[in-house]
Order: C-alpha cells, then sequence, then structure tokens
C-alpha cells in the first residue's frame, strides 16, 4: 500500500496518452480489455495484448479514471442496459405481448448495432436536383441562365 500523499500526487498528473486511447476503447467495446489493447496497438499478439491489458487495467492513476468514470455515468454500462432488455423481452413474451416483443428486439439489435438508418442519396437523380436548382433560383440564391 502506497502512502496517501504519494498516491494523491500520483492520481492527481493526466493520464498517458496510450493509458487513455486504451481507456476510451475499453468502455467503447463493452469492456473487453484484450480487444481494447488490440485495437489502440493492432501489431500486438493476441498474448501480449491480455498481458498488457491486465498491466493497464492494474495502474492506479487507470483504476482512479475508470471509477470516475462509471460513478459519473451511473454505472449504467452496455451489459446492464442489455441484461435488462433481456429480461425485459422474456416478460413480454411469458405474457405473450407482441408490442412489447418487438419493441424490446428492435432496442437490442439497436445496442447490438445491427439496426441500419437507411438514408437515401437523392442528389443524383437529374430531376431532383433541376427542381432543387429552380428553387435556389427562384428565391435569388442562384443566377437564372
Amino acid at each position: 500500500m502506497m502512502p496517501m500523499r504519494r498516491r494523491a500526487l500520483l492520481l492527481s498528473k493526466p493520464l498517458r496518452v496510450n493509458d487513455l486511447l486504451f481507456l476510451n476503447e475499453y468502455l467503447r467495446n463493452g469492456r473487453n480489455a484484450t480487444q481494447a489493447y488490440r485495437t489502440v496497438h493492432p501489431k500486438a499478439s493476441y498474448a501480449c495484448a491480455e498481458v498488457q491489458a491486465s498491466r493497464c487495467l492494474s495502474k492506479p492513476k487507470v483504476q482512479a479514471e475508470l471509477a470516475l468514470r462509471v460513478q459519473h455515468e451511473g454505472g449504467v454500462t452496455r451489459e446492464f442496459v442489455q441484461s435488462h432488455l433481456l429480461s425485459a423481452l422474456t416478460l413480454a413474451d411469458e405474457s405473450k405481448n407482441p408490442l412489447a416483443i418487438t419493441t424490446v428486439c428492435r432496442e437490442l439489435a439497436e445496442l447490438a448495432g445491427l439496426k441500419v438508418q437507411k438514408v437515401e442519396d437523392v442528389s443524383d437523380r437529374p430531376a431532383h436536383r433541376e427542381q432543387v436548382l429552380d428553387a435556389l433560383r427562384t428565391r435569388g440564391l442562384l443566377p437564372t441562365n
């Protein structure tokens, strides 16, 4: 155990860039330390990433920052939301509520990254392009031909 004064000085210094990148990725990917390390250091082998991720997570500064972030976000993590959505799905299924089942399934798909928002690119359509240009000309935003 290190003395409180030394620990306070140690924690007051900012995180190293590599530790910060690792921590951000660790929180972003659902707290998979090995995968976070390999994302930040793509040339690292799996075995090396396991060891280095563990070392990084054991650093007092990283632990303090992680605790601060978890406290700030209220402890709500991807796993927390996912487990509660799965519980809601079970309850909806038992009560034979199709609307609730569909809603929970959509939320789970979005959480898993399976839900894709469709956006149609209409800028290449000649008719649409001319309509836009005509509207801009009538408003005086483009010169008339």
